[in-house]
């Protein structure tokens, strides 16, 4: 019965002139993701998703499955795609090519944390207090484009008036946090970048990242190290829309993604399985803030 209420209701609504207006401005309303290697495996998986903002907004939704950032990028900017899925770092990076996006919500976490904070630990029983006390000595650090693992805590050292190849002894090496703390749990490295969105960092709550992993396999408990700097708080990867769409079809997908957890917890699961507290309306001031602290400076055209 509730469907067929629906189906009357949208029918009605098709014979107003003002339901269609802005909706035949829409036309299709194409939403950009990540898809990797197997874009056939990611679409079908995201089209419980799909259908949500479909029925969301009352007009047809394409997935638009990209296999880098910067594809997404280009489509968000020229137009080809209106809504994305990105990273903290690709959303700085499409608000550096163009005026033409905003922030529309974020993830959280199960304690409804926005982000997260980069860290550098060292063993507490080592000699390692303060970044002073890290001249000449090894940090083991993530991959290169990993905000998390490297980017975040080299802007942070910058700020200090650190240039970490000439301050430390060695830099070591690794794919992520995790590994960066295995090679300072092996004793291979003196500091470790690492990351943590619970309020108890060093701690094995959720939240924790790779404490909490690293623990329960027995390599390293958090109660045996010490944070020796931590980041401001860096928000999680939004969800993205022009900003040329219309102000209707905005209220309507804010409105169905922040209940998207609660109405449709399978579509919401479908594309941010990661993130078990739900969606919140995006705060642009925190990518303003990460903008700044990494010093991204934005295009002026």
């Amino acid at each position: 019965m509730r469907r067929i209420a629906a189906c009357l209701a949208l029918l009605i609504a098709l014979a107003s002139p003002a339901w269609a207006s802005w909706r035949d401005d829409i036309g299709t309303l194409r939403v950009g993701f990540i898809a990797g290697d197997n874009p056939a495996y990611e679409v079908a998986r995201l089209e419980k998703f799909r259908w949500r903002l479909q029925y969301a907004l009352a007009v047809p939704v394409e997935l638009f499955p990209a296999r880098t950032y910067d594809a997404l990028i280009e489509a968000q900017a020229t137009g080809r795609v209106q809504y994305t899925v990105l990273s903290s770092l690709a959303y700085l990076a499409l608000d550096q090519r163009c005026d033409c996006a905003e922030p529309l919500v974020q993830p959280t976490t199960a304690d409804h944390a926005r982000g997260f904070r980069a860290l550098l630990v060292a063993k507490s029983d080592g000699p390692v207090e303060t970044l002073a006390d890290a001249r000449n000595m090894r940090l083991a650090v993530g991959a290169k484009d990993s905000l998390s693992g490297r980017r975040a805590a080299f802007a942070g050292l910058a700020k200090e008036g650190i240039d970490p190849p000439g301050y430390f002894l060695r830099i070591v090496e690794t794919p992520d946090s995790e590994a960066a703390l295995g090679e300072l749990a092996a004793g291979e490295a003196d500091l470790a970048t690492a990351w943590s969105s619970a309020p108890d960092p060093l701690s094995t709550a959720i939240g924790s990242g790779p404490f909490a992993r690293l623990a329960s396999d027995g390599v390293l408990s958090p109660s045996t190290l010490r944070v020796v700097w931590q980041s401001e708080l860096i928000p999680f990867g939004p969800h993205v829309v022009r900003k040329d769409l219309p102000e209707m079809a905005k209220s309507n997908l804010l409105q169905a993604l922040i209940e998207m957890q609660q109405t449709a917890p399978e579509a919401y699961d479908a594309i941010e399985r990661g993130y078990p507290g739900g969606f919140v309306a995006a705060d642009p001031t925190l990518y303003r803030r990460l903008a700044e602290f990494l010093n991204v400076a934005k295009r002026k055209d």
